[in-house]
């Protein structure tokens, strides 16, 4: 199953029922988002338009066109144009992807050695909302809206774009050793889902005029929060592509899969928290989070494992079921009793769906007994067990963390100065034409009040 296109309707957060805002409320709160583009909602003037597919020329312009900025760049009038390239060559991606066209997106940024670029990007802008954002958001609440929520949604362009490529083996054989950081990278995601509790990951708005209570930081601060939600969601994609190729990619990031990060005890209390279901706290309905929107759980469907539970699933499947990984995973005690735990959550229902784990219970089971994984210590490669040990570094982050080391508040001054300023209208407009509503989402007809 490919990955599904994360746009900016639902990332803005409240733009729907997922947020459990009523439909009078959804009308208030997309006019204010449209709005903030310069953008009619009555019609009076002409309404934003989602984009168009790029040409194949269009695309090798623009991947070509990809380059690496530095922190103090980050919301810059041509920080502002990648943004939107990287916003145009997602969309298209998706939607060849979507509707089983030549993804020529995907090859484009592959020939063009561009993968390596990608993730830079994404680990530059985690850097600055973990460093920046903090300083500067009371500061920049005046701003158009939009001027503050396309550095934070520009996270999600980012990763969604990677989840695309890093579907295709090529892809990430292409990324080589930057896929280190990205390991990385959606470790720090998962350590954000399990140390949070499920209820404060997205915030459930019961009335709309909780919303209009709210004052710019808070308004800014829930916007943020729903985008990392969003931006955790598309990690766990991304993890289950890497082990799903993990023949294709540098035997480095096995290593830190398994040895430096430990992922599998990460990934057994993430299915038992399942950040992906909750309780609608309007109507006490069961949702899942589904295509970046939270769900309805019909009752024909119970039964069914949301794809984001199959996606952790079928990554420690990976895990667990490959030579290479057992000979080179050590089995303590507090590990093999970590993965024991996954024996009652495989029963009949779920087998039907998955059929592989049949194995995986199997292997399980005969580790219950045995205390280790059946023939680890056979066949196992030499190199696993040689004394010398050659770990990869994160190279972008800690060069980010190291430059910027101790200038956190030099960058933020900067950005005021020179950056974050007071927009003018033409300015607005061109912003609004950074982001991605998908037709159908224009083209609904008004809301009816309840």
């Amino acid at each position: 199953q490919k990955p599904s296109f994360c746009t900016s309707e639902t990332m803005a957060g409240g733009l729907d029922e997922m947020d459990g805002v009523s439909d009078s409320g959804v009308e208030e709160l997309i006019g204010g988002h449209l709005g903030a583009a310069g953008v009619a909602v009555d019609g009076g003037e002409e309404l934003l338009e989602g984009f168009e597919d790029l040409t194949p020329f269009e695309v090798e312009y623009f991947v070509k066109e990809l380059q690496e900025f530095k922190l103090e760049d980050v919301g810059a009038r041509a920080w502002l144009n990648h943004h939107e390239k990287m916003e145009k060559l997602n969309w298209t991606a998706h939607n060849q992807a979507k509707e089983g066209h030549d993804e020529y997106v995907v090859d484009q940024l592959n020939t063009g050695e561009r993968m390596p670029t990608l993730i830079y990007d994404l680990v530059l802008i985690e850097a600055w909302k973990e460093k920046i954002w903090p300083l500067v958001k009371e500061k920049i609440t005046k701003f158009s809206s939009l001027r503050t929520y396309i550095p934070v949604y520009h996270e999600a362009t980012a990763v969604n774009l990677l989840e695309i490529c890093l579907y295709h083996r090529t892809s990430c054989e292409e990324s080589g050793d930057a896929l280190v950081d990205l390991v990385d990278y959606c470790v720090r995601k998962l350590r954000h889902l399990l140390s949070t509790p499920n209820s404060e990951l997205v915030k459930q708005v019961i009335d709309p005029k909780e919303v209009a209570e709210w004052d710019g930081v808070r308004a800014l601060d829930e916007q943020f929060r729903e985008c990392e939600f969003q931006v955790c969601m598309c990690t766990i994609s991304i993890l289950r592509f890497l082990t799903d190729h993990r023949v294709a990619i540098p035997l480095a990031v096995t290593t830190r899969l398994l040895e430096t990060h430990d992922v599998l005890m990460l990934l057994v209390p993430l299915m038992e928290k399942a950040p992906w279901v909750r309780k609608n706290r309007r109507n006490g309905n069961i949702e899942k989070f589904e295509e970046h929107r939270w769900q309805a759980i019909e009752e024909d469907d119970e039964g069914r494992l949301p794809k984001l539970h199959s996606q952790v699933w079928l990554t420690i499947y990976n895990l667990v079921m490959d030579q290479e990984c057992r000979s080179r995973y050590e089995l303590s005690s507090y590990r093999r009793e970590t993965l024991l735990r996954l024996r009652r959550y495989i029963n009949e229902v779920v087998v039907d769906q998955l059929p592989p784990l049949t194995n995986l219970h199997r292997t399980l089971e005969e580790m219950s007994i045995s205390g280790q994984f059946t023939g680890a210590g056979q066949g196992s490669n030499p190199a696993a067990a040689t004394p010398f040990v050659v770990e990869l570094v994160a190279e972008v982050r800690e060069a980010l963390l190291r430059t910027y080391d101790g200038r956190w508040q030099e960058v933020t001054d900067y950005q005021l100065k020179e950056v974050l300023v007071k927009e003018t209208p033409e300015e607005i407009k061109r912003l609004g034409q950074m982001i991605s509503i998908p037709k159908e989402f224009l083209e609904v007809p008004p809301l009816d009040t309840p």
